[in-house]
């Protein structure tokens, strides 16, 4: 999935960034539609999940016993 995500995000072009989508949702959803770029998706999806991974590591961290460090491997992630 990474390789392929990599692939797909390395080839898009200035243009591409720039296309503007409009993200729907079912009629009586609660939520409005909105036309955001493709650049701009992308940086709130990264920034969902930081904000995400940020939360789970102070979770884990709240339920370590040791004073570990999560992160000490993370290279082999990546």
């Amino acid at each position: 999935m990474r390789e392929e995500s990599r692939s797909v995000v390395g080839n898009l072009t200035k243009t591409d960034l720039e296309q503007e989508v409009t993200i729907s949702f079912p009629e009586g959803a609660g939520m409005e539609n909105y036309t955001w770029s493709i650049q701009k998706i992308m940086i709130g999806a990264a920034e969902h999940y930081s904000y995400h991974t940020g939360q789970i590591v102070y979770a884990s961290k709240l339920l370590q016993k040791e004073d570990d460090h999560l992160l000490n491997n993370w290279n082999h992630y990546f």
